[in-house]
């Protein structure tokens, strides 16, 4: 297509009547005739709606991208966030001299998933130059979708600040041939609006059929996705077929490979004393896992659902089933203690279906247990049940962006864990924000929970991204060593606590020395803008510091004690916006128990010492990214202390066995 872009890249910026950073305005190519409500921004990158003159809540609609040759891929949110909501990327192909559209939907801050819900036909135009590339295409199926909780979502078309987002970066996609490729996270991201009255055309059908090139798209894209979601009130069943319920392995060593199943897609090293082993592959960006009470795992599995895997006597899976389709499960899940009632969470809910540990199977329906949760932001929901507390269920909400300043409100219900009684749920379940009691809040996006030998619980932290500290009047970028992620202590869950652990006003020291403006040491709190009404003392005073600072950006999701409480085991799912790349693995922080409770044992010194080794890595950690090496997600640990670890890299969804050798 490049020698038939005759509006595209310059020739279209010049015709724009759209000034860089201002609000949305119509603009019509002249080519096709058809008028668009568009955006531009700094980065060089015009986006423009176009929709037919309709009260329709579902409708046709053009978009169109207009993008710098060096970006390697733009994105766009049809509705102005990530999770959820139809997303249309392009590329350049120059292998078959055109550009890609790729339909895709996120159920998470994940790789986007191929999404069938929508339909695109290329338009004139389509094509790139020396300078420029541009994507026209007519979309059916972005002005309306479901949500996580399967409700109808419509772009409203008279709203004159309908909102969208946009990413990108200069990275190609791996597979720039195939619209379903992987591709590395954005490097820059927006948040903005469009006045779709200015989009709309009287003519618009027609305009679109004399515009429409059916036959574009080239024979190397796929345009196979899987389902659009199903209702999140609803399940179904699997029905291939498994084996019998066993009592799982009796082999408590790590085998040196599981048959049938392919070596890791990226290298993985283990210290001494320390072995690692594949057992499966090709999954759907798998997240959270537990054992039954037959030794199978459930494993969650991202916009899929639930599957049950059976392991052997060697600890390899002999076999499959999916328990539950429903795409909107995204990460958390636990068994309640008798191992009859199965729990898991979407971004906004948390449900329950009766488990049969016999045939492997739930109920016919689930029963929602918490709803109310965000959707936007950080929308994995860890669950746990205290060992000591059968009837509390623990959920941690993150934060709804990167700086969710609202969340400092105790009673908004997020970036903070909860506990809730499931003996007393109401009928309709309990609503996340005015339900249960608090185990603290100012915790940006716990995601990793653990329970140490007197039933503490302790919660591994992310930390804010892309921070800057103002020094003398000046804005200094300090993202790339600071803040850094936490080990917290929350303490009995049986008991409210109401304490503020900080988030979004006070951060922990990692590199003291990029702060010159003060001296710190690892593990400070600091502010990011001191002034005379809080400073950096005064988190000391407010907000209760983290027992053990982690390396920034090491992202830990999940956290499991050994058996005699001496270690906690994390699992690091490594940086997106650190240069190099630092993460992805799997360290052991060493803990003793005084008379005061258990704590990281290096706590103390940790200002001459890291508070922890690694145990698991990947070689050249400085090349690993979202669609590269092994991401270590979660854990769960069987009765030989060998843990089962997933990694929802782009490439490849895995699973691997870490234990001693």
């Amino acid at each position: 297509m490049k020698t038939h872009t005759h509006f595209a890249s310059s020739l279209v910026l010049a015709s724009l009547d759209i000034a860089l950073g201002q609000a949305s305005r119509r603009y019509c190519d002249t080519a096709s005739s058809i008028c668009y409500s568009g955006w531009t921004g700094g980065n060089g990158v015009t986006i423009g709606v176009a929709l037919p003159n309709t009260t329709s809540p579902n409708f046709d609609t053009v978009l169109q991208i207009v993008s710098p040759i060096a970006n390697g891929w733009v994105g766009f949110s049809w509705g102005g966030t990530m999770p959820y909501v139809p997303l249309t990327l392009g590329w350049v192909n120059k292998a078959a001299n055109t550009v890609i559209y790729s339909s895709r939907m996120a159920f998470g801050l994940s790789m986007p998933q191929a999404y069938a819900g929508a339909e695109y036909t290329y338009l004139k135009g389509t094509g790139y130059n020396d300078t420029h590339w541009t994507l026209n295409v007519r979309c059916r199926g972005c002005s309306q979708w479901q949500d996580t909780e399967g409700k109808t979502v419509s772009l409203d078309s008279s709203n004159a600040a309908s909102p969208f987002a946009h990413g990108l970066t200069n990275k190609t996609p791996i597979q720039p041939a195939k619209n379903t490729s992987v591709f590395n996270v954005h490097s820059s991201f927006g948040h903005w609006t469009l006045d779709l009255t200015q989009g709309k055309n009287v003519n618009f059908e027609k305009l679109v059929a004399a515009n429409l090139i059916p036959d574009a798209p080239p024979a190397t894209t796929s345009t196979s996705a899987p389902s659009p979601p199903t209702s999140s009130r609803t399940s179904t069943l699997s029905t291939s077929v498994t084996s019998s319920p066993t009592p799982g392995p009796v082999q408590t060593g790590v085998p040196s490979s599981c048959a049938g199943v392919s070596n890791f897609h990226s290298p993985v090293l283990t210290a001494n004393g320390w072995k690692a082993v594949k057992v499966a592959g090709n999954l759907v960006q798998p997240r959270g896992l537990i054992f039954d009470t037959a030794g199978r795992l459930l494993l969650i599995q991202n916009g899929l659902g639930i599957t049950a895997h059976t392991i052997g006597n060697d600890g390899c899976f002999t076999s499959e089933k999916t328990v539950i389709t429903q795409r909107n499960l995204n990460h958390g899940i636990v068994l309640s203690q008798d191992g009859k009632t199965l729990y898991a969470s979407s971004a906004t809910q948390v449900y329950a279906w009766d488990y049969d540990v016999a045939t492997n199977s739930v109920g016919n329906s689930s029963r929602i247990i918490i709803s109310g949760m965000d959707s936007k932001g950080h929308v994995t929901r860890t669950l746990a049940f205290p060992p000591k507390h059968p009837n509390l269920l623990i959920v941690s909400h993150g934060s709804n962006d990167n700086f969710d300043y609202d969340a400092g409100n105790i009673k908004v219900g997020r970036s903070c864990i909860k506990a809730f009684d499931v003996t007393k749920t109401p009928a309709d379940g309990y609503n996340y924000a005015s339900g249960g009691y608090q185990l603290g809040y100012g915790l940006r996006n716990g995601v990793g929970l653990a329970f140490d030998g007197n039933g503490g619980l302790w919660e591994v932290e992310n930390a804010s991204d892309e921070i800057t500290r103002t020094i003398d009047g000046t804005s200094v970028d300090i993202h790339a060593d600071n803040p850094a992620d936490e080990i917290n202590y929350i303490g009995d869950p049986s008991k409210e606590n109401t304490q503020w652990y900080g988030y979004p006003t006070c951060y922990t020291v990692w590199a003291p020395d990029l702060i010159t403006d003060h001296k710190f040491t690892v593990g400070d709190q600091f502010v990011l803008t001191p002034n005379a009404t809080f400073a950096d003392a005064t988190c000391n005073t407010k907000s209760i510091p983290a027992k053990l600072a982690l390396q920034a950006h090491s992202a830990p999701l999940d956290a499991v004690f050994d058996k005699n409480y001496t270690n906690l085991y994390v699992t690091y799912h490594g940086s997106w916006n650190r240069v190099p790349s630092t993460g992805f693995k799997v360290v052991e922080v060493p803990f003793v128990k005084g008379a005061s409770g258990f704590t990281p044992k290096t706590a103390i010194a940790q200002s001459n010492v890291t508070g922890y080794t690694d145990i698991l890595w990947n070689p050249e950690v400085e090349h690993c990214s979202a669609t590269q090496c092994f991401r270590p997600v979660s854990i769960a640990k069987d009765n030989f202390e060998r843990m089962y670890i997933t990694s929802d890299s782009g490439t490849e969804g895995e699973l691997l066995m870490l234990g001693r050798a």
